[in-house]
């Protein structure tokens, strides 16, 4: 089984709140995939709600009180909830959670590229 860990998180705050990275990969794993996050104020999203009437809430963390130690225990709670039998499967299941850096990406082979050129 593949137990993701969190290898990482880099924040940068903004208007809106902050927004985040958190690098994710298996415990021996020299590099990681990025996840990408909000963290977001109660006020935030009552201002949001009230311009936009409505809010995506995939890769939101809504917090009455922003900690960094708060953040990296909840994201470390989803990790252990996304243990899977491969990496592939683990960051599929983490996407659900958090915005995958490689979401909706689809490899093609050399057999599909060739046969698309039709040659």
């Amino acid at each position: 089984m593949v137990t993701p860990v969190l290898k990482g998180i880099d924040l940068i705050e903004n208007q809106y709140g902050i927004k985040g990275t958190a690098y994710i990969a298996e415990e021996n794993d020299i590099g990681s995939d990025c996840f990408h996050f909000q963290v977001l104020t109660p006020e935030f999203v009552l201002n949001s709600l009230c311009e936009n009437k409505i809010l995506n809430g995939r890769g939101i963390f809504i917090v009455q009180n922003y900690s960094e130690e708060l953040l990296v225990t909840e994201i470390n709670k989803i990790l252990q909830d996304c243990i899977r039998p491969t990496w592939d499967e683990a960051a599929i299941a983490i996407n659900r959670y958090l915005s995958w850096e490689y979401d909706n990406i689809r490899y093609i082979t050399e057999r599909e590229i060739l046969s698309s050129l039709e040659i």
